[in-house]
C-alpha cells in the first residue's frame, strides 16, 4: 500500500529533524520512504512511503506522538499500491 503523508508546522519554521522522526516511526511498521515533496518552503511537506497494508487509525496513532513533539499537524492519506514486474 502507499501512504501519503502531509506535515505541516504550527512553528515559523519547520522542525526539519521530525521528517527523520516520521521516517524512523513509520519505518516501524514497516514503511520505507519513496518520495518527499516540499509543498510550501520551511512549512509544509508531502511524504510518500510503502509498506504493508495497516489500518489509518493505527498510522495516526503512531504519528501523533511525534506531531506533538513537534509541534506539527498531519493528515494521512492511503491508496492501493499496484507493482509492475
Amino acid at each position: 500500500m502507499l501512504l501519503i503523508v502531509d506535515l505541516i508546522s504550527k512553528l515559523e519554521n519547520f522542525p526539519v529533524d521530525s521528517l527523520k522522526e516520521v521516517d524512523a516511526t513509520l519505518a516501524t511498521l514497516g514503511f520505507k520512504k519513496e518520495v518527499r515533496s516540499v509543498i510550501k518552503p520551511g512549512k509544509h511537506f508531502s511524504v510518500t512511503y510503502d509498506g504493508p497494508f495497516t489500518e489509518k487509525s493505527e498510522i495516526e496513532k503512531i504519528l501523533l506522538q511525534v506531531s506533538e513533539k513537534n509541534q506539527i499537524n498531519f493528515t494521512v492519506q492511503i491508496e492501493e499500491s499496484v507493482k509492475f514486474p
